[in-house]
This record gives structure tokens, sequence and C-alpha cells, in this order.
């Protein structure tokens, strides 16, 4: 009975990645009494053109998560790298206290960012990135992908070498859309309760700026954080420490 009461996991995942990256940590995370469910981003190797934005990957999370809710689901959102900007957005009109206030059941009672952005709201990602992609992306039209030389070393430095090439060659586009995009919600202003994952060798999203984005939770109720050693891709690196740091910062076991 006890599994019963565990919280629902949902991940909101970054760029770039298919979600087969996320397989092992899913499966972890099953074990440990979890169910877990992995968003796939329409934004993310999207073929249907125009290439869509934040509102088509919203409009995805909060499809899964209102089905999970409506079935009485106490939701976490696990957002990584760029799902911080899906997941924030995701959340408004989802989280428990609004549902339930509502008569309605179920909702989404913590967002964890996991060296994900915290984007105030107007701000987009490019915005955050001072308006100049960084020197590992590569911006192509309609869609951004990192340079195939850099990715074993930004993403996946903390794996060994021929795991590193080969994620770095498991990868997609994401669309140039969602980098353009403002977001428009801010959890942590809005009583939502978050939490901050920090990855201390994150070569992707470096420590000193995720420890600046996770000051915001400050201004929101219950601010939790956890911390492991990995690069930007803990849930392949050491998926156990992860969800070690998952149940630090939503509880339980």
């Amino acid at each position: 009975m006890a599994a019963a009461t565990k919280p629902t996991i949902v991940i909101v995942p970054g760029s770039w990645q298919l979600p087969s990256a996320w397989d092992e940590f899913r499966a972890v995370v099953a074990r440990a009494g979890h169910e877990v469910y992995h968003v796939s981003l329409p934004s993310v190797g999207g073929t249907e053109l125009p290439l869509t934005g934040l509102t088509e990957d919203v409009a995805a999370v909060q499809h899964v998560v209102e089905g999970l809710a409506d079935h009485g689901d106490e939701i976490v959102l696990l957002c990584h790298s760029s799902g911080g900007l899906v997941g924030s957005n995701a959340v408004m009109g989802y989280d428990i206290a609004t549902r339930n206030a509502l008569g309605k059941k179920g909702g989404v009672i913590r967002i964890v960012y996991l060296s994900a952005f915290m984007l105030p709201a107007g701000m987009s990602l490019m915005d955050m990135l001072g308006g100049v992609p960084l020197p590992w992306m590569v911006v192509d039209g309609d869609r951004v992908t990192g340079d195939p030389e850099m990715m074993p070393e930004i993403g996946f430095n903390d794996l060994p070498a021929d795991q590193q090439a080969y994620w770095a060659q498991q990868v997609t586009w994401t669309s140039a859309a969602l980098f353009a995009d403002p977001s428009q919600y801010e959890p942590w202003n809005n009583g939502i309760p978050g939490a901050y994952i920090f990855q201390t060798v994150d070569n992707a999203l470096p420590l000193h700026l995720q420890q600046n984005m996770a000051q915001q939770l400050q201004l929101g109720p219950d601010p939790r954080n956890a911390t492991v050693e990995t690069g930007h891709c803990g849930f392949l690196s050491k998926p156990e420490r992860l969800l070690g740091a998952l149940k630090q910062v939503i509880g339980g076991n």
C-alpha cells in the first residue's frame, strides 16, 4: 500500500535527446515504487513543418498531467535543461492547489529543476543566452543541433569515452522556435513548491548558472535543493544517485 502513496514522476526532457536516453533512469524510478512518465516534446525531432515551439510542448505536458491528475495522482514534474521552460509554463493551472479549489482531484505538488532553465516571464531561452547561441550550438534555419565534435564533452563528460561517443550520436534537432518563445509563467511566484537539483560538473549549464537561477525558488513556498556530482545528463551517468537526490527534494523513500 505504501507505494501507492508515492507521487507520480513526469519527466519533461530537454532539447535534442530522444526518449531512449531516459530509459534506464525511468526503470530506476519505477523500481523505487513510483509511476513514471516521459513526455515526448513536439519541438524535439519534429518533422511536421513549420516546426513547433513552446505552446505545443506545453500542451503535450499538460495532456499527460491532466490525465494523471484526473485519476487522482499527485505529480512531481522533473524538468531537465530547456525542459525547465516547458515545465514552468505547463504547470499553470495544473498545480494541486488550483485544481482542488476548482473541486478537482490530483495535480502537481512540486516542480523539480534538474540543471534546468528557470526563466522570468517575458524572457526566452535565447534572451537568457544573451541573444547569441552557445559555441556548441548549431543553428540551421528552423532547427538547432549540437556540434557533433563538442557534444561528447559538453553533454556527456562524466561518461566513459565509448558512452560519450554513443550518446552524442543519439541526438536530434530541436526547433529554433523553442529558443525564441518567451516564458509566460513563474511557478515560484504563484505558490507552487519548487526544488533544484544541481549537477556539479555540468559543462552544458555550468553550476554557477544553475545556482543563479535557483535563487528564484526562495520567492516561493518550501524551496528545496540537492546536489549530485554529475555532468549534464546524470540520468545516464549516475541514475541511482540522481534518484537519491530526487527523493531528497520530494521526500519519502
